[in-house]
Protein backbone atom coordinates (compact mmCIF):
# COMPACT_ATOMS: atom_id res chain seq x y z
CA UNK A 1 0.00 0.00 0.00
CA UNK A 2 1.53 3.33 -1.05
CA UNK A 3 0.25 5.24 2.00
CA UNK A 4 -1.87 4.60 5.04
CA UNK A 5 -3.24 7.89 6.33
CA UNK A 6 -6.98 7.94 5.78
CA UNK A 7 -8.19 10.82 7.94
CA UNK A 8 -5.97 13.50 9.40
CA UNK A 9 -7.74 16.42 11.11
CA UNK A 10 -5.46 19.41 11.36
CA UNK A 11 -5.91 22.80 12.93
CA UNK A 12 -5.46 25.60 10.43
CA UNK A 13 -3.14 28.35 11.55
CA UNK A 14 -4.65 31.75 12.18
CA UNK A 15 -3.54 34.67 10.07
CA UNK A 16 -4.39 38.25 9.33
CA UNK A 17 -5.13 38.49 5.60
CA UNK A 18 -4.32 41.59 3.63
CA UNK A 19 -6.45 41.34 0.51
CA UNK A 20 -10.04 42.02 -0.41
CA UNK A 21 -11.53 38.52 -0.32
CA UNK A 22 -10.00 37.33 2.94
CA UNK A 23 -12.50 35.95 5.46
CA UNK A 24 -11.91 38.90 7.79
CA UNK A 25 -12.53 41.42 5.01
CA UNK A 26 -16.02 42.29 3.73
CA UNK A 27 -16.91 41.45 0.14
CA UNK A 28 -19.97 41.39 -2.09
CA UNK A 29 -20.63 37.69 -1.46
CA UNK A 30 -20.69 38.00 2.33
CA UNK A 31 -18.06 38.28 4.99
CA UNK A 32 -17.65 39.48 8.56
CA UNK A 33 -20.57 41.43 9.97
CA UNK A 34 -21.42 42.54 13.48
CA UNK A 35 -24.55 43.68 15.27
CA UNK A 36 -24.44 46.08 18.21
CA UNK A 37 -27.34 46.00 20.66
CA UNK A 38 -28.69 48.26 21.97
CA UNK A 39 -27.75 51.19 19.74
CA UNK A 40 -28.32 53.68 22.58
CA UNK A 41 -27.44 53.63 26.27
CA UNK A 42 -29.32 55.76 28.79
CA UNK A 43 -27.66 56.07 32.19
CA UNK A 44 -30.37 57.98 33.99
CA UNK A 45 -29.71 60.64 36.61
CA UNK A 46 -27.21 60.47 39.43
CA UNK A 47 -25.52 62.68 41.96
CA UNK A 48 -22.42 64.52 40.78
CA UNK A 49 -19.46 62.13 40.81
CA UNK A 50 -21.61 58.97 40.93
CA UNK A 51 -20.55 56.25 38.46
CA UNK A 52 -23.27 54.39 36.55
CA UNK A 53 -22.42 51.41 34.30
CA UNK A 54 -24.35 50.17 31.26
CA UNK A 55 -23.57 47.37 28.80
CA UNK A 56 -24.01 46.82 25.07
CA UNK A 57 -23.37 43.56 23.22
CA UNK A 58 -21.45 42.94 19.98
CA UNK A 59 -22.54 39.82 18.07
CA UNK A 60 -20.91 38.28 14.98
CA UNK A 61 -23.76 37.76 12.46
CA UNK A 62 -21.87 37.50 9.17
CA UNK A 63 -20.63 34.52 7.20
CA UNK A 64 -17.07 34.56 8.55
CA UNK A 65 -15.26 35.39 11.78
CA UNK A 66 -15.25 39.10 12.59
CA UNK A 67 -12.44 41.11 14.17
CA UNK A 68 -13.48 43.79 16.66
CA UNK A 69 -10.51 46.09 17.12
CA UNK A 70 -11.45 49.16 19.13
CA UNK A 71 -14.17 51.10 20.95
CA UNK A 72 -13.63 54.88 20.94
CA UNK A 73 -15.56 57.23 23.23
CA UNK A 74 -16.58 60.80 22.40
CA UNK A 75 -17.70 62.46 25.62
CA UNK A 76 -15.52 63.22 28.64
CA UNK A 77 -18.08 61.86 31.13
CA UNK A 78 -18.10 58.39 29.55
CA UNK A 79 -15.40 55.71 29.59
CA UNK A 80 -14.93 52.11 28.44
CA UNK A 81 -14.39 49.97 31.55
CA UNK A 82 -14.59 46.49 30.00
CA UNK A 83 -13.74 45.50 26.42
CA UNK A 84 -11.85 42.38 25.33
CA UNK A 85 -11.70 42.93 21.56
CA UNK A 86 -10.21 40.46 19.09
CA UNK A 87 -11.65 37.74 16.83
CA UNK A 88 -15.35 36.94 17.16
CA UNK A 89 -16.50 33.66 15.53
CA UNK A 90 -19.89 33.57 13.81
CA UNK A 91 -22.70 33.49 16.39
CA UNK A 92 -20.48 34.52 19.32
CA UNK A 93 -20.92 37.72 21.34
CA UNK A 94 -18.86 40.00 23.54
CA UNK A 95 -20.02 42.61 26.08
CA UNK A 96 -18.73 46.16 26.34
CA UNK A 97 -19.23 48.04 29.61
CA UNK A 98 -19.46 51.85 29.51
CA UNK A 99 -19.31 53.86 32.72
CA UNK A 100 -20.88 57.32 33.07
CA UNK A 101 -19.66 59.73 35.75
CA UNK A 102 -22.63 61.93 36.59
CA UNK A 103 -22.17 65.71 36.54
CA UNK A 104 -25.60 66.80 37.78
CA UNK A 105 -26.51 67.95 34.26
CA UNK A 106 -27.51 66.18 31.05
CA UNK A 107 -24.55 64.75 29.12
CA UNK A 108 -24.27 63.24 25.66
CA UNK A 109 -21.64 61.12 23.95
CA UNK A 110 -21.02 58.28 21.49
CA UNK A 111 -19.20 54.97 21.45
CA UNK A 112 -17.72 54.01 18.06
CA UNK A 113 -17.19 50.25 17.54
CA UNK A 114 -14.50 49.53 14.97
CA UNK A 115 -14.30 46.15 13.20
CA UNK A 116 -13.76 44.60 9.77
CA UNK A 117 -17.49 44.85 9.06
CA UNK A 118 -17.97 46.93 5.89
CA UNK A 119 -20.31 49.24 7.84
CA UNK A 120 -17.69 49.98 10.53
CA UNK A 121 -17.79 51.91 12.76
CA UNK A 122 -21.08 51.10 14.49
CA UNK A 123 -22.31 53.97 16.66
CA UNK A 124 -23.87 53.69 20.12
CA UNK A 125 -25.34 56.96 21.42
CA UNK A 126 -24.80 57.74 25.11
CA UNK A 127 -27.02 59.88 27.33
CA UNK A 128 -26.60 60.55 31.03
CA UNK A 129 -28.32 62.84 33.46
CA UNK A 130 -31.39 63.42 31.30
CA UNK A 131 -34.90 62.77 32.54
CA UNK A 132 -36.19 59.97 30.31
CA UNK A 133 -38.82 57.27 30.81
CA UNK A 134 -37.55 53.78 31.56
CA UNK A 135 -39.66 50.62 31.33
CA UNK A 136 -38.90 47.79 33.74
CA UNK A 137 -40.71 44.45 33.45
CA UNK A 138 -40.85 42.60 36.76
CA UNK A 139 -40.05 39.73 36.78
CA UNK A 140 -37.78 39.67 33.72
CA UNK A 141 -38.45 35.94 33.24
CA UNK A 142 -40.92 33.34 34.46
CA UNK A 143 -40.88 29.53 34.40
CA UNK A 144 -44.33 27.91 34.33
CA UNK A 145 -42.88 24.43 34.80
CA UNK A 146 -44.99 21.49 33.61
CA UNK A 147 -48.65 22.25 32.97
CA UNK A 148 -50.97 19.38 31.94
CA UNK A 149 -52.40 19.64 28.44
CA UNK A 150 -55.78 21.38 28.65
CA UNK A 151 -54.98 23.12 31.97
CA UNK A 152 -53.78 26.69 32.43
CA UNK A 153 -51.48 28.68 34.66
CA UNK A 154 -51.23 32.45 35.18
CA UNK A 155 -48.14 34.57 35.78
CA UNK A 156 -48.38 38.16 37.03
CA UNK A 157 -46.00 40.83 35.76
CA UNK A 158 -45.61 44.50 36.66
CA UNK A 159 -44.85 47.11 34.00
CA UNK A 160 -43.07 49.83 35.94
CA UNK A 161 -41.72 53.29 35.09
CA UNK A 162 -38.30 53.48 36.75
CA UNK A 163 -37.26 56.57 34.79
CA UNK A 164 -37.67 60.30 35.33
CA UNK A 165 -40.31 61.20 32.69
CA UNK A 166 -43.78 59.99 31.70
CA UNK A 167 -43.78 56.48 30.23
CA UNK A 168 -46.24 55.75 27.43
CA UNK A 169 -46.89 52.01 26.92
CA UNK A 170 -48.24 51.67 23.38
CA UNK A 171 -48.00 47.99 22.43
CA UNK A 172 -47.91 44.55 24.00
CA UNK A 173 -47.48 41.21 22.26
CA UNK A 174 -46.57 37.55 22.83
CA UNK A 175 -44.38 35.47 20.53
CA UNK A 176 -46.45 32.27 20.71
CA UNK A 177 -50.20 31.65 20.60
CA UNK A 178 -49.95 29.24 23.55
CA UNK A 179 -49.61 32.38 25.71
CA UNK A 180 -52.31 35.06 26.17
CA UNK A 181 -52.34 38.25 28.24
CA UNK A 182 -54.79 40.35 30.23
CA UNK A 183 -54.20 44.04 31.00
CA UNK A 184 -55.85 45.94 33.84
CA UNK A 185 -55.98 49.09 31.67
CA UNK A 186 -56.51 49.59 27.95
CA UNK A 187 -53.63 50.66 25.73
CA UNK A 188 -52.08 53.18 25.55
CA UNK A 189 -51.17 53.41 29.22
CA UNK A 190 -49.43 56.46 30.78
CA UNK A 191 -47.25 55.90 33.84
CA UNK A 192 -45.60 58.66 35.83
CA UNK A 193 -42.20 57.98 37.43
CA UNK A 194 -42.59 55.26 40.06
CA UNK A 195 -46.00 54.08 38.83
CA UNK A 196 -46.76 50.59 37.52
CA UNK A 197 -49.55 48.59 35.90
CA UNK A 198 -50.17 44.83 36.12
CA UNK A 199 -50.36 42.35 33.24
CA UNK A 200 -51.25 38.67 33.54
CA UNK A 201 -49.80 36.17 31.05
CA UNK A 202 -51.60 32.82 30.81
CA UNK A 203 -50.04 29.59 29.57
CA UNK A 204 -52.52 27.03 28.23
CA UNK A 205 -50.84 24.13 26.35
CA UNK A 206 -52.77 22.09 23.81
CA UNK A 207 -49.91 19.66 23.07
CA UNK A 208 -47.03 18.07 24.94
CA UNK A 209 -44.08 20.30 24.08
CA UNK A 210 -41.57 22.83 25.36
CA UNK A 211 -41.92 26.59 24.74
CA UNK A 212 -39.62 29.54 25.20
CA UNK A 213 -41.62 32.68 24.50
CA UNK A 214 -41.46 36.40 25.16
CA UNK A 215 -43.73 39.08 26.56
CA UNK A 216 -42.82 42.07 24.40
CA UNK A 217 -43.71 45.63 25.43
CA UNK A 218 -43.41 48.72 23.23
CA UNK A 219 -43.18 52.19 24.76
CA UNK A 220 -41.45 55.56 24.51
CA UNK A 221 -38.52 54.19 26.54
CA UNK A 222 -35.48 55.39 24.48
CA UNK A 223 -34.02 51.87 24.72
CA UNK A 224 -36.87 50.60 22.53
CA UNK A 225 -38.82 47.34 22.81
CA UNK A 226 -38.31 45.39 26.03
CA UNK A 227 -39.26 41.82 26.82
CA UNK A 228 -39.59 39.18 29.54
CA UNK A 229 -38.76 35.51 28.89
CA UNK A 230 -41.46 32.83 29.29
CA UNK A 231 -40.40 29.19 29.83
CA UNK A 232 -43.12 26.55 29.79
CA UNK A 233 -43.72 22.84 29.17
CA UNK A 234 -46.94 21.10 28.24
CA UNK A 235 -47.21 17.78 30.08
CA UNK A 236 -48.85 15.02 28.05
CA UNK A 237 -48.49 11.24 27.95
CA UNK A 238 -45.20 11.27 25.97
CA UNK A 239 -41.63 11.97 26.99
CA UNK A 240 -40.11 15.14 25.59
CA UNK A 241 -36.88 15.11 23.58
CA UNK A 242 -34.74 18.24 24.06
CA UNK A 243 -31.71 18.47 21.79
CA UNK A 244 -28.99 20.79 20.54
CA UNK A 245 -25.53 20.85 19.00
CA UNK A 246 -22.89 22.40 21.24
CA UNK A 247 -21.28 24.34 19.70
CA UNK A 248 -23.67 24.73 16.77
CA UNK A 249 -21.10 26.37 14.44
CA UNK A 250 -17.70 24.70 13.91
CA UNK A 251 -14.93 24.62 11.32
CA UNK A 252 -15.29 21.55 9.11
CA UNK A 253 -12.61 18.87 9.77
CA UNK A 254 -10.73 21.03 12.29
CA UNK A 255 -13.33 21.23 15.07
CA UNK A 256 -15.93 18.91 16.57
CA UNK A 257 -19.22 19.25 18.39
CA UNK A 258 -21.41 17.34 20.83
CA UNK A 259 -25.01 16.37 20.10
CA UNK A 260 -26.67 17.10 23.45
CA UNK A 261 -29.85 15.35 24.62
CA UNK A 262 -29.52 15.03 28.38
CA UNK A 263 -32.14 17.73 29.03
CA UNK A 264 -34.86 15.40 27.69
CA UNK A 265 -37.51 14.47 30.26
CA UNK A 266 -40.83 12.80 30.93
CA UNK A 267 -43.49 15.21 32.28
CA UNK A 268 -45.05 12.40 34.31
CA UNK A 269 -41.72 11.65 35.98
CA UNK A 270 -40.93 8.34 34.27
CA UNK A 271 -37.25 7.62 33.61
CA UNK A 272 -35.82 8.12 30.13
CA UNK A 273 -34.28 4.78 29.19
CA UNK A 274 -33.17 5.26 25.59
CA UNK A 275 -31.73 8.09 23.51
CA UNK A 276 -31.92 7.39 19.77
CA UNK A 277 -29.77 9.84 17.80
CA UNK A 278 -29.83 9.82 13.99
CA UNK A 279 -27.90 11.99 11.53
CA UNK A 280 -30.79 12.78 9.18
CA UNK A 281 -29.20 15.46 6.98
CA UNK A 282 -25.62 16.11 5.88
CA UNK A 283 -23.94 17.72 2.85
CA UNK A 284 -23.82 15.65 -0.32
CA UNK A 285 -20.63 13.56 -0.29
CA UNK A 286 -20.20 13.58 3.47
CA UNK A 287 -19.33 10.26 5.12
CA UNK A 288 -19.73 11.58 8.68
CA UNK A 289 -21.68 9.38 11.10
CA UNK A 290 -23.42 9.96 14.39
CA UNK A 291 -21.09 8.91 17.23
CA UNK A 292 -22.14 6.07 19.51
CA UNK A 293 -23.20 6.83 23.04
CA UNK A 294 -26.16 7.77 25.17
CA UNK A 295 -27.91 11.09 25.77
CA UNK A 296 -24.92 13.12 24.58
CA UNK A 297 -22.84 12.16 21.55
CA UNK A 298 -19.44 13.87 21.64
CA UNK A 299 -16.61 13.98 19.13
CA UNK A 300 -18.68 14.56 15.97
CA UNK A 301 -16.38 16.04 13.30
CA UNK A 302 -18.03 17.28 10.08
CA UNK A 303 -15.95 16.31 7.05
CA UNK A 304 -17.49 18.78 4.56
CA UNK A 305 -18.69 22.34 4.86
CA UNK A 306 -22.47 22.68 5.09
CA UNK A 307 -25.49 21.90 7.27
CA UNK A 308 -25.87 18.80 9.44
CA UNK A 309 -29.11 17.85 11.23
CA UNK A 310 -29.20 15.46 14.16
CA UNK A 311 -32.55 14.00 15.23
CA UNK A 312 -33.25 12.71 18.75
CA UNK A 313 -36.09 10.42 19.86
CA UNK A 314 -36.23 9.37 23.52
CA UNK A 315 -38.09 6.47 25.13
CA UNK A 316 -39.30 6.27 28.72
CA UNK A 317 -39.40 3.22 30.99
CA UNK A 318 -42.94 2.40 29.80
CA UNK A 319 -41.77 2.20 26.18
CA UNK A 320 -43.43 5.49 25.17
CA UNK A 321 -41.48 7.34 22.45
CA UNK A 322 -41.19 11.10 22.06
CA UNK A 323 -41.73 13.21 19.00
CA UNK A 324 -38.45 13.82 17.15
CA UNK A 325 -36.29 16.78 18.15
CA UNK A 326 -33.97 18.26 15.53
CA UNK A 327 -30.64 19.98 16.24
CA UNK A 328 -28.78 21.98 13.57
CA UNK A 329 -25.00 22.16 13.10
CA UNK A 330 -23.34 24.52 10.62
CA UNK A 331 -19.87 23.46 9.45
CA UNK A 332 -17.92 26.34 7.94
CA UNK A 333 -14.73 26.20 5.85
CA UNK A 334 -11.56 27.55 7.43
CA UNK A 335 -8.88 29.62 5.75
CA UNK A 336 -9.20 31.88 2.73
CA UNK A 337 -9.03 29.01 0.23
CA UNK A 338 -10.84 25.72 0.88
CA UNK A 339 -11.12 22.95 -1.76
CA UNK A 340 -12.99 19.66 -1.24
CA UNK A 341 -13.85 16.71 -3.49
CA UNK A 342 -15.96 13.56 -3.20
CA UNK A 343 -17.06 10.90 -5.68
CA UNK A 344 -19.78 8.29 -6.22
CA UNK A 345 -18.18 4.82 -6.40
CA UNK A 346 -15.88 3.44 -3.73
CA UNK A 347 -12.79 1.42 -4.57
CA UNK A 348 -11.68 4.13 -7.02
CA UNK A 349 -8.90 6.16 -5.41
CA UNK A 350 -9.31 9.80 -6.47
CA UNK A 351 -6.57 12.18 -5.35
CA UNK A 352 -6.86 15.95 -4.99
CA UNK A 353 -3.91 18.04 -6.26
CA UNK A 354 -3.36 21.80 -5.87
CA UNK A 355 -0.55 23.22 -8.01
CA UNK A 356 0.87 26.58 -6.93
CA UNK A 357 1.59 29.45 -9.35
CA UNK A 358 4.41 28.36 -11.70
CA UNK A 359 4.45 24.93 -10.03
CA UNK A 360 4.23 21.50 -11.64
CA UNK A 361 2.42 18.25 -10.84
CA UNK A 362 3.93 15.77 -8.33
CA UNK A 363 6.65 18.22 -7.31
CA UNK A 364 6.99 20.40 -4.22
CA UNK A 365 4.94 22.92 -6.20
CA UNK A 366 2.01 20.46 -5.96
CA UNK A 367 0.11 19.75 -2.73
CA UNK A 368 -1.04 16.11 -2.79
CA UNK A 369 -0.90 12.91 -0.71
CA UNK A 370 2.83 12.44 -1.28
CA UNK A 371 3.99 15.63 0.42
CA UNK A 372 1.12 17.66 1.88
CA UNK A 373 -0.47 15.60 4.67
CA UNK A 374 0.44 17.52 7.85
CA UNK A 375 1.62 20.19 5.36
CA UNK A 376 5.42 19.97 4.97
CA UNK A 377 5.47 22.42 2.06
CA UNK A 378 6.80 25.96 2.35
CA UNK A 379 5.02 28.08 -0.25
CA UNK A 380 4.94 31.86 -0.59
CA UNK A 381 6.93 33.69 2.10
CA UNK A 382 9.63 31.38 3.44
CA UNK A 383 8.93 30.33 7.01
CA UNK A 384 5.39 31.74 7.02
CA UNK A 385 2.99 28.84 7.60
CA UNK A 386 -0.09 30.96 6.78
CA UNK A 387 0.48 30.66 3.02
CA UNK A 388 1.33 26.92 3.09
CA UNK A 389 -1.21 24.33 1.91
CA UNK A 390 -2.53 21.48 4.06
CA UNK A 391 -4.10 18.23 2.86
CA UNK A 392 -6.51 17.48 5.71
CA UNK A 393 -7.99 14.23 4.41
CA UNK A 394 -6.59 11.63 1.98
CA UNK A 395 -9.22 8.94 1.37
CA UNK A 396 -8.13 5.77 -0.46
CA UNK A 397 -10.83 3.06 -0.40
CA UNK A 398 -14.00 5.12 0.02
CA UNK A 399 -15.77 7.97 -1.77
CA UNK A 400 -13.95 10.85 -0.12
CA UNK A 401 -13.99 13.50 0.85
CA UNK A 402 -10.53 14.93 0.34
CA UNK A 403 -9.68 18.49 1.27
CA UNK A 404 -6.92 21.09 0.84
CA UNK A 405 -6.95 24.51 2.48
CA UNK A 406 -4.67 27.55 2.78
CA UNK A 407 -5.13 30.29 5.34
CA UNK A 408 -3.51 33.08 3.32
CA UNK A 409 -2.52 32.03 -0.25
CA UNK A 410 0.34 33.58 -2.15
CA UNK A 411 -0.51 35.69 -5.19
CA UNK A 412 -0.89 34.04 -8.58
CA UNK A 413 -2.91 31.40 -10.40
CA UNK A 414 -3.42 27.99 -8.75
CA UNK A 415 -4.64 24.95 -10.69
CA UNK A 416 -6.73 22.19 -9.14
CA UNK A 417 -6.52 18.62 -10.48
CA UNK A 418 -8.14 15.29 -9.71
CA UNK A 419 -5.90 12.26 -10.27
CA UNK A 420 -7.52 8.86 -10.90
CA UNK A 421 -4.84 6.88 -9.07
CA UNK A 422 -3.99 3.66 -10.96
CA UNK A 423 -4.36 0.19 -9.55
CA UNK A 424 -7.65 0.76 -7.72
CA UNK A 425 -10.40 -1.85 -7.82
CA UNK A 426 -13.09 0.22 -9.55
CA UNK A 427 -12.35 1.22 -13.17
CA UNK A 428 -15.69 2.45 -14.52
CA UNK A 429 -17.23 5.91 -14.86
CA UNK A 430 -17.12 7.88 -11.63
CA UNK A 431 -18.66 11.29 -11.00
CA UNK A 432 -16.34 13.54 -8.97
CA UNK A 433 -17.70 16.73 -7.35
CA UNK A 434 -15.41 19.61 -6.47
CA UNK A 435 -16.39 22.57 -4.24
CA UNK A 436 -14.18 25.67 -3.96
CA UNK A 437 -14.77 28.10 -1.08
CA UNK A 438 -13.16 31.55 -1.05
CA UNK A 439 -13.36 33.63 2.08
CA UNK A 440 -15.81 31.14 3.58
CA UNK A 441 -18.30 31.35 0.68
CA UNK A 442 -18.94 28.62 -1.91
CA UNK A 443 -17.61 30.26 -5.07
CA UNK A 444 -17.46 27.38 -7.57
CA UNK A 445 -18.79 23.81 -7.80
CA UNK A 446 -18.79 21.24 -10.57
CA UNK A 447 -19.39 17.51 -10.99
CA UNK A 448 -17.33 15.84 -13.71
CA UNK A 449 -17.02 12.25 -14.92
CA UNK A 450 -13.52 10.83 -14.40
CA UNK A 451 -13.02 7.35 -15.87
CA UNK A 452 -9.40 7.00 -17.03
CA UNK A 453 -6.87 5.34 -14.76
CA UNK A 454 -3.82 7.54 -14.04
CA UNK A 455 -5.52 10.58 -15.60
CA UNK A 456 -4.73 14.02 -14.14
CA UNK A 457 -7.94 15.91 -14.83
CA UNK A 458 -7.63 19.73 -14.49
CA UNK A 459 -10.83 21.11 -12.94
CA UNK A 460 -10.24 24.82 -12.34
CA UNK A 461 -7.82 27.74 -12.11
CA UNK A 462 -7.97 30.03 -9.08
CA UNK A 463 -6.65 33.58 -9.48
CA UNK A 464 -5.40 35.03 -6.19
CA UNK A 465 -6.01 37.54 -4.71
CA UNK A 466 -8.74 38.33 -7.27
CA UNK A 467 -10.71 35.37 -5.89
CA UNK A 468 -11.97 34.31 -9.33
CA UNK A 469 -12.34 30.68 -10.41
CA UNK A 470 -12.14 29.64 -14.07
CA UNK A 471 -13.28 26.22 -15.26
CA UNK A 472 -10.59 24.20 -17.05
Amino acid sequence: MRRSILFVPLFALACTPDYDLAPNKPDEDGGPQIEVDPSALYFGSGEAGEEIAQTFTITSIGETTASVTEVLIDGAEFAVTSFAGGRLPVGDSMDVVITYTATGAEDFGTAEVFSDDSESPHIVTLNGGGLVPELTIDPSSYDYGYVPVGDREDADFALRNTGGATLEITALSLTDAVFTYTLADALPISLEPGEETPVTVTFEPDTSDVWVGELQVGSNDPAGMKSATLNASGAGDQPIAVCSANPDVVEAIHEDTTWVGNASYDPAGYAITDYEWTLVTKPSGSTARMPAGGANRSGFTPDLAGTYEGELVVTNELGDRSEPCTAILEAIPSGDLWIEIFWVHSGDDMDLHLVRPAGSLTSNGDCYFGNCVYSGLDWGVRGDAADDPILDIDDIPGTGPENINIDDPENGVFTVYVHDYPGSVYNGNNDVTMNIYIGGALTWTETRNVNSEDLYEPFADIDWPAGTVTTR
